[in-house]
């Protein structure tokens, strides 16, 4: 090289730029460090002139960096002279040599301490990388032993980075580039993991490490795929990592070496994250998901040298691509330590030798719950033996979960032999036990009324009589019609002393359900406490009875009991999926048990519960029954009361409720209205509880337990909580773990076990478990299954529909139904995340998520109940625009809508069907005014399929996406002859607001001659 005056000064490389455009955003010198060890230390003269012939001999050695005025890169300068600092301070340990070299940094190229029998020296991260350093270890080594190094009259780093700059001015660069920008924006390189949290980026790792006999096995895979063993573990630790956030399609970034056969010896960062496209294909076989791998990765490796992360994903940070992939053959003589670049989600490292592989796993700090790391890594050690073992098998067949693993699953999940259905007491015996115990007790309030343990008994015996004189016997299904009283729950109570099965039917049903449900149970009587509904259909013969003072009379005592704890102590309907309600058949051993297991959960005594729940919905089991069982006092509000959250907070209040269990977002509307309630514990189920109200929760309550409860009705009201008893970090309330008397699978879609941190299906077993739904032999068959794990004869699981992952310390977390995830465009998307997301903004009190079907596919369509009340027009572009912050574009709602209020079913839930029918309000139609607004129109009409489209028509509510944007990009820039950013087409989503970007980038094309870029560019740096 030509000899550089001092103030010499040079352009960057894109390695250089990513690293120092990261050492700003963090505020801290990133340092490449090596830590070499000696029997016998050099001498100081000898240490100095080895360190002083390599700086000399690498002109990076002798490079700092600036920012100069005008300039959007640092610069390098590279100084005619050596500057280092020799450091002998040998009482210093290595961590704080360390600490105090990477500062030093920041005035001199290089640092070297002698500590003792070790030698530590320091280089700026922009100066080399893992390879470099290595060899600038080795060199000195070689000095300071006496040796003398080769002449060296190659390339400089300088000279690369000169070449790199030259080659993205020619048109094979920008062609590169633009392949870049298209492979990010069609794959989105960001990826959200189970369990992630949403937390400020942090600058700090954590790792793992686990070792395995796979070295061997790995290279023989490798072999037979003609990949090397870094590409065949970057596929497999892709493929494991697609299962795991449930993507058939994402961006790996593989860290490679990025010198050619010139710069070998040449000292400099040439390593670069270079991003790879994987398409997995679950039901091929692993080998030939290989091949068809080795043409993305020969794809990406071929526009390697084109690569310039700030170009492609600009000035954010930390920059999205967020798995990572490293791989070293051999040991390294030497200590060394890189400082991170990037800050990846989640980065394999893995070493092999001759026969063992070293994996580890590093993350960000507080990003993933503690634990799980680890049992990814266990998962992935599972994974990688099994396809070196046989790649003939698919994807989906590949076994992720190891003997040991399963065997926690199973044990941590499984508490089904705490309570037994064959010792299960009668549901009403439970209440009978208290009865005796605490006769004179208030058992229910309602407004303002009263009635004793000894009396509700007695009136409750003589309902019973009186039913078995009609015929009520054991399994006799017995409806129930009336409102919250004092009377319903002696209704209740008596049927099931009579033996029968009772069936809550609510008046403020539509009048044609509670008709089928009458019918299709064949009820043998009918309890009528307030006039029927006109409309109500009863079948002829129908024993129709009313609680008046002649029919409570007579006999006190209880009826001899003929029944067993497998009769049917209640039936529920719940809404079915073909529209049809279904009978849940409830058992007195399923309900008796689900009540002892609150017994076991519940610590706080049970004194006064406040039942917010309608009859016909099974939370009224838990209220009714556990109260009664405790011999404590159950109030019911009034009809107008259960409604309204300022009635129900002032009912709490005066009444001195202990617990009550509600919606989670009707106990939102509550807890802001509550001044100082006496409360001990609070149960949100029913729906999932957001994080926003358990911390509201925490801070308004911090005394107050708050209890998340998940369970479907076929698992007797519940069957796992989570206690909050601190304030969450992860982004959704977990579900906790299987209850007394509970049996819990995650299973895949393989019916096999999913292994701790993914996602499966949700299986329930136990006592609890009903007995099926009436009169649907064909629908219990197909949700009620045989549990394959058990080793009792006849064990069954529910099948849920729900989406749940489990954590290691032994409890779930609820990801939503199977049916509300959503496949667009190749990506799954969990609706349940960008309605998180929407709670969180701060004018939003409601938000839901849809589906739409459009001509170009399904879209996503969201809606918002604001807070307060402000111009919906602003706020739904306000939201959109913060959504399109922190989401991927293909999760990003088309259109947000403002609504004064949500559909609600009968039992306060959100009206899915209803919503989706809702008509999005459209711009009326504007004809394009000019030749440019046709022409656009005329390309968006072709690829949206539409017969006219207006210049005021938005792109994405007419069902546009970015894959569509991308092809429209294509055809505009064909038809106009000009080059156009992609942002354009975001930012344009109108055509009116596309003719005008069209406008402004009209006279920005350069044109240059597409050349060899390699042969030229070395050739030039020979010259």
């Amino acid at each position: 090289m030509t000899d550089f005056t001092p103030a010499e000064t040079f352009q960057i490389s894109a390695q250089q730029a990513a690293i120092l455009s990261q050492q700003q955003y963090l505020g801290q010198p990133l340092a490449a460090q090596a830590l070499l060890s000696f029997d016998t230390p050099p001498e100081r003269a000898v240490l100095q002139a080895a360190l002083n012939e390599l700086c000399q001999r690498h002109e990076i050695l002798r490079t700092t960096y600036r920012q100069m005025p005008g300039f959007k890169q640092p610069v390098q300068d590279i100084a005619a002279q050596v500057r280092l600092r020799l450091i002998l301070e040998p009482g210093r340990s290595v961590q704080q040599a360390r600490a105090e070299d990477r500062l030093a940094l920041a005035e001199v190229p290089l640092v070297a301490s002698l500590l003792d029998r070790q030698l530590l020296v320091s280089v700026a991260l922009a100066s080399c990388d893992r390879q470099s350093l290595a060899q600038l270890m080795a060199e000195l080594q070689q000095l300071c032993a006496g040796g003398q190094l080769q002449p060296f009259d190659g390339l400089q780093y300088a000279d690369y980075a000169a070449w790199q700059g030259e080659l993205s001015e020619q048109a094979i660069g920008r062609e590169g580039l633009q392949f870049w920008r298209t492979l990010y924006a069609e794959r989105q390189a960001g990826v959200r993991l189970p369990f992630e949290r949403r937390l400020d980026f942090a600058p700090q790792l954590q790792e793992c490490r686990l070792d395995t006999e796979l070295a061997p096995t790995l290279r023989q895979l490798a072999g037979a795929a003609q990949l090397s063993v870094e590409d065949s573990l970057l596929f497999l630790w892709a493929g494991f990592l697609a299962g795991l956030s449930q993507q058939d399609s994402l961006l790996v970034a593989l860290t490679v070496d990025g010198r050619s056969d010139q710069l070998q010896q040449t000292l400099g960062h040439f390593s670069r994250r270079l991003p790879v496209a994987v398409a997995l294909q679950p039901q091929a076989t692993l080998q030939d998901n290989l091949q068809a791998f080795r043409h993305q990765l020969d794809l990406s490796r071929s526009w390697q040298d084109c690569l310039n992360e700030l170009d492609v994903f600009g000035a954010e940070q930390p920059r999205p691509l967020d798995l990572g992939c490293s791989y070293i053959e051999g040991s390294e003589a030497q200590e060394l330590f890189l400082d991170q670049a990037c800050f990846e989600k989640l980065h394999l490292w893995a070493r092999a030798d001759a026969d063992r592989l070293s994996l580890q796993l590093s993350w960000q700090p507080r990003l993933l719950p503690e634990g799980l790391p680890e049992a990814w890594l266990e998962q992935f050690a599972q994974w990688l033996k099994a396809a070196a073992a046989d790649s003939s098998l698919s994807l989906e067949q590949l076994p992720l979960v190891s003997g040991d693993q399963a065997r926690r699953l199973l044990q941590d999940f499984d508490r089904s032999a705490d309570l037994s259905a064959a010792d299960a007491p009668l549901l009403h015996q439970l209440f009978e036990e208290a009865a005796r115990a605490f006769p004179q007790r208030a058992a229910i309030h309602v407004d303002g009324l009263e009635v004793t343990y000894a009396e509700l008994n007695r009136q409750a015996n003589q309902l019973a009589h009186r039913l078995r004189e009609q015929g009520v016997d054991s399994d006799a299904i017995v409806g129930v019609y009336g409102a919250r009283s004092i009377e319903i729950v002696v209704a209740l109570l008596g049927i099931l002393k009579a033996g029968g099965a009772y069936l809550p039917l609510d008046p403020a049903y539509p009048s044609e359900r509670l008709s089928f449900m009458l019918e299709d149970s064949a009820v043998r009587c009918l309890i009528s406490l307030q006039p029927l509904h006109p409309d109500l259909v009863l079948a002829a013969d129908l024993p129709l009875i009313t609680l008046d003072p002649q029919l409570l009379s007579g006999d006190a005592q209880a009826p001899a009991s003929n029944s067993t704890a497998d009769n049917l102590a209640y039936v529920i309907y719940t809404s079915g999926s073909t529209g049809r309600p279904k009978g849940v058949m409830v058992s007195h051993a399923n309900a008796s048990t689900s009540t002892l297991a609150r017994g076991a959960f519940y610590q706080a005594p049970l004194e006064r519960f406040l039942m917010l729940s309608s009859f016909s919905f099974d939370s009224s089991v838990a209220g009714i029954f556990w109260t009664l069982s405790q011999g404590a006092t159950l109030y019911l509000p009034s009809e107008e009361q259960h409604k309204d959250p300022q009635q129900v907070a002032g009912l709490i209040e005066a009444q001195r409720i202990s617990h009550f269990l509600a919606l989670p977002s009707f106990y939102a509307q509550i807890l802001e209205a509550l001044q100082q309630p006496q409360l001990r514990c609070v149960i949100v189920a029913g729906e999932a509880c957001p994080v926003e109200l358990a911390v509201r929760h925490r801070e308004l309550l911090p005394e107050t337990l708050l209890v998340n409860e998940y369970g479907p009705s076929e698992s007797a009201v519940w069957c796992s909580a989570f206690a909050v008893t601190q304030a969450p970090v992860d982004e959704r309330v977990a579900i906790g773990g299987a209850i007394a008397g509970t049996r819990l699978r995650v299973l895949d879609e393989e019916a096999e076990l999913a292994g701790i941190g993914r996602e499966g299906e949700l299986f329930i077993g136990g006592p609890g478990l009903a007995r099926g739904y009436l009169k649907r032999p064909g629908l219990t068959a197909s949700r009620f299954l045989p549990d394959p794990f058990a080793t009792t004869p006849g064990a069954r699981l529910y099948r849920t529909g729900d989406r749940v992952s489990s954590l290691p310390q032994g409890r779930l977390d609820y990801l939503g139904r199977i049916d509300f995830q959503l496949k667009i465009r190749g990506f799954r998307i969990e609706l349940g995340e960008i309605v998180s997301l929407l709670g969180q903004a701060a004018n939003v009190r409601e938000a839901a998520v849809v589906a739409r079907d459009t001509v170009a596919g399904k879209q996503l369509v969201a809606y918002v109940v604001l807070a307060r009340a402000e111009d919906r027009e602003a706020q739904e572009q306000v939201l959109l625009a913060q959504l399109r912050e922190q989401l991927p574009e293909y999760m990003v709602p088309a259109f947000i809508s403002v609504l004064e209020r949500f559909p609600l079913t009968p039992n306060g839930k959100l009206d899915r069907n209803a919503l989706s029918a809702l008509e999005l309000q459209g711009s009326a139609y504007v004809a394009p005014r000019n030749e440019l607004e046709a022409t656009l129109a005329a390309i968006w009409q072709e690829a949206l399929q539409l017969e006219r489209v207006g210049v005021h028509d938005n792109f994405f509510a007419l069902g546009g996406h970015s894959l569509l944007a991308t092809r429209i990009r294509s055809k505009v820039q064909s038809e106009l002859n000009l080059s156009l950013p992609l942002r354009v087409f975001f930012e344009g989503e109108t055509v009116e607001l596309l003719a005008r970007q069209v406008e402004l980038h009209r006279d920005s094309e350069v044109t240059g001659d597409k050349v060899d870029a390699l042969e030229a560019l070395f050739a030039e740096a020979q010259e």
